[in-house]
């Protein structure tokens, strides 16, 4: 088949490329400002960046240097976490909204423990950070949105539940620019220690080109066509160390242009994860995350657990001959990748997660024939 979807993507159109080389520079910071309803904005190249100057700037307002991480998340945290010279104490998750193990996480936190970073992973909203700030009021508690750009809970955005967040903008992120990243606080104590980032490395023109890219990767008969090119620029191995830069003037303009759109691609995220939710829920060979009433998550990808892996595999294979691609998202808990002194059957959730998931596509360019097709590979096997 021809056509393919990809496992993530975001209606980037060319006005909004043209945007970003003729107009003057948004003020992307007074735009984030108004959603957030916070008074610190600060603009980074990647969140990888954005983690790091917040890791940097508490080790200059507190003496403690443990780092809570849930078990199964990104592995740049780590590094970012290492390269801040900062420890990291794991955290099991749970299998029911597949985020922080509260249990757990209670049993972990000690006197050395500086911060908890709650991820809204996938765009499922992390709830126990609500709960987390009252429970351990000096200890830094850090929004991870880096996959949750539109997520809501009681009709709030996420990221400022916490003391600060940080957010991405790079490519197959809800609010793709190819690159960028913010960190977001109403801290004052917070805001007077960040260091400013100076001269920009990297170049515009580089960027737009990049963007082009994007454009043509969203549409799903180019995406197939070059499905297998395309496929070696996507990062199989976690990064060995990260650029520590600022955010480029067509990365905001674009991200601005997006952010205007925010309500229904939002929208659009949830309802398509909700459909396949809906019209799958009696399938009792997968299992999804359960979703909380109040809340609303800007699926970046929608995560199901399948029980049998041979099954996995199968339902792999048939979803991508039908044009839909999947994804396994990280493939090993973050003990598995690095050497943290943890043994290999710690953290049994985070273990059975990785090796049990399967993400699927629920971004806006799907169509109604897309997702009805999703179902019906699903209820075959």
């Amino acid at each position: 088949m021809i056509k393919k979807i990809p496992i993530v993507a975001c209606p980037i159109n060319i006005s909004d490329i043209f945007y970003s080389v003729k107009n003057p520079e948004d003020k992307l910071k007074e735009v984030l400002k108004d959603l957030f309803n916070l008074r610190f904005i600060y603009l980074f190249n990647s969140a990888t960046s954005s983690f790091y100057s917040i890791l940097e700037t508490l080790k200059k307002i507190d003496k403690r240097d443990s780092v809570v991480l849930p078990a199964y998340t990104a592995s740049s945290l780590v590094f970012a976490i290492k390269k801040a010279k900062l420890k990291v104490v794991l955290c099991d998750i749970n299998l029911e909204d597949f985020n922080l193990d509260k249990d757990y996480l209670n049993n972990i936190i000690s006197s050395s423990t500086l911060a908890i970073v709650g991820v809204h992973m996938f765009g499922i909203v992390e709830k126990t950070l609500l709960e987390l700030k009252n429970k351990y009021p000096d200890i830094f508690i850090i929004e991870d949105c880096a996959q949750s750009f539109g997520s809501r809970i009681k009709n709030r955005l996420v990221g400022n539940l916490g003391d600060v967040s940080f957010f991405s903008f790079n490519r197959g992120k809800n609010i793709p620019a190819y690159g960028g990243g913010a960190l977001l606080t109403d801290n004052e104590t917070i805001a007077k220690n960040i260091n400013p980032i100076g001269k920009k490395k990297r170049k515009e023109f580089f960027s737009i080109l990049k963007l082009i890219g994007l454009f043509f990767a969203s549409n799903p008969y180019f995406y197939g066509v070059f499905f297998k090119f395309l496929s070696r620029f996507k990062n199989k191995m976690p990064p060995s160390d990260f650029l520590l830069d600022g955010i480029l003037d067509t990365e905001t303009k674009v991200i601005k242009r997006l952010l205007e759109r925010l309500d229904y691609l939002s929208k659009k995220r949830y309802e398509n994860a909700m459909f396949l939710y809906n019209n799958l829920s009696g399938c009792g060979k997968i299992r999804f995350p359960k979703i909380d009433k109040d809340t609303m998550p800007a699926f970046n990808r929608l995560p199901i657990l399948i029980k049998d892996l041979k099954l996995l595999e199968v339902l792999e294979k048939n979803l991508l001959k039908e044009g839909i691609e999947t994804s396994r998202m990280y493939l090993k808990s973050l003990h598995h990748i690095f050497d943290l002194g943890y043994k290999k059957e710690d953290f049994k959730n985070a273990n059975y997660f990785a090796s049990h998931l399967l993400t699927l596509p629920v971004h806006p360019l799907l169509l109604e024939k897309d997702l009805f097709k999703i179902v019906k590979v699903i209820k075959k096997i």
